[in-house]
């Protein structure tokens, strides 16, 4: 699996991870044994970035995750969780960040964001809980999910003596607003672009005119399907990552071979032109 540093902190990352977004309370043993499979299947095929946060099934996903991580060695895992932006104080938060380690049944996190920006909490007041949670070795790095350029430049100022190292955006080949706006910012202030949702909705089934044409041309040009080139645009794009959800082996796998999948200048050109389609 092909890995980008995150940030500047010398770490590698797997370019396409796993999401657990959509993941709820109240399922079946079955539903959760075959989420579990996925999880430990793309582990073994190098997606070993596994993306969380407390209000994907209020805790359940975390815990999921939980249970899925003790069969490895902790160094071999990147886990990342969020905070929701709803703990309007600074043991609020705190406590939420200890409940997210207990459902992991870890010890600390590897990134931990701030899920969405809440206007009704000053940006220090926030940005001091999680200064504080990596200075108390409660997680490795610290980003933001959400958050326009003007909120990260807000939230950096605020920071003693840690930096931002993530912003993860709803980004795909159909909304590319971040590409264009926050990725320059991004990259001249070393923190790493992490696209969720990043093939849209429903896997562009449902996308039609110039995009899906696109879309076609390539994924035959490369014997690969359209969901895997709409990965492969993103993850070609430089300090950018990944991290589709799947609940099915066949979709883990699927997802797992577009880190392989090379475009070219001239595809991805395509692709960025089609952002509306037509």
């Amino acid at each position: 699996m092909k890995k980008i540093e995150l940030g500047k902190t010398g770490e590698k990352i797997s370019v396409v991870g796993q999401g657990t977004w959509g993941l709820q309370r109240g399922k079946s043993l079955k539903y959760y044994t075959e989420v579990k499979q996925c999880l430990h299947r793309g582990i073994e095929l190098g997606m070993n970035h596994i993306d969380t946060a407390e209000a994907y099934g209020w805790g359940r996903a975390e815990s999921l995750v939980g249970e899925v991580a003790k069969s490895y060695n902790r160094d071999d895992l990147f886990i990342t969780s969020k905070l929701f932006p709803v703990h309007m104080t600074c043991k609020g938060m705190k406590k939420a960040a200890y409940k997210s380690l207990e459902n992991l049944n870890l010890k600390y996190l590897d990134l931990y964001l701030v899920h969405w920006p809440n206007p009704l909490i000053s940006v220090a007041k926030q940005m001091k809980v999680m200064e504080e949670l990596v200075n108390e070795g409660n997680t490795r790095y610290i980003g933001v999910s959400n958050f326009s350029v003007n909120r990260i430049e807000a939230a950096q100022k605020a920071l003693r003596n840690v930096e931002l190292v993530n912003n993860q955006v709803r980004c795909n080949v159909l909304n590319q607003h971040h590409i264009r706006e926050s990725l320059p910012y991004l990259r001249e202030n070393g923190i790493t672009l992490t696209a969720y949702s990043p093939l849209g909705h429903k896997g562009f089934r449902n996308v039609k005119g110039r995009l899906r044409e696109s879309l076609e041309l390539i994924a035959h040009n490369h014997k690969a399907t359209i969901q895997q080139i709409a990965l492969a645009w993103l993850i070609n794009i430089d300090n950018v990552i990944t991290i589709p959800k799947a609940f099915q082996i066949k979709h883990v796998e699927v997802n797992a071979l577009a880190a392989d999948i090379v475009l070219s200048s001239e595809e991805m050109d395509l692709l960025a032109d089609n952002s509306i389609p037509g």
